[in-house]
């Protein structure tokens, strides 16, 4: 579905509330991203989309300094292409902002051409900084296949 004719569902945004981490990692692994790596803290750093009281998205920022690193953006399929996406990008960007973070980086597999369209461009993965570089994400999770992009919030 093309931006323009995408139709935007309603979704509600907010954070994860107590005892909800086993239902966002189910949410994070039905999209096919990995979990290893989601802990107590990354939650908190977690926006969620609902839709009634069902977790249809999430969106995460892992914190280096000035730096975040976006991930586990994931919309369950049946939700996907009703502007979800969008409306969790904005809300990590602004939350980002709110952190202090300037520059957001992310690492994918499928979702380079749609990043690209929210502002984000493709850079060589050994240009992102050290923090970012020395997470999990970076090192271990995301094969060296998966495009390395970044995009300025300041």
């Amino acid at each position: 579905m093309s931006e323009r004719s995408e139709k935007l569902l309603p979704a509600t945004l907010s954070g994860v509330r107590p005892g909800e981490g086993p239902a966002v990692t189910e949410v994070i692994a039905q999209c096919g991203l990995h979990t290893e790596d989601i802990t107590a803290e990354l939650l908190r750093n977690t926006i969620l989309a609902r839709k009634g009281p069902r977790i249809i998205g999430t969106v995460a920022l892992e914190v280096s300094g000035s730096f975040g690193l976006l991930r586990s953006l994931a919309v369950l399929e049946k939700f996907r292409g009703q502007g979800v996406a969008r409306q969790l990008i904005l809300a990590a960007e602004k939350s980002a902002r709110q952190m202090g973070i300037h520059t957001l980086y992310l690492l994918t597999l499928t979702a380079e051409k749609y990043l690209s369209r929210r502002g984000f461009e493709s850079i060589e993965r050994s240009a992102a900084p050290d923090g970012i570089q020395d997470t999990a994400e970076f090192k271990s999770l995301c094969p060296d296949s998966a495009v390395c992009m970044k995009k300025s919030i300041a």
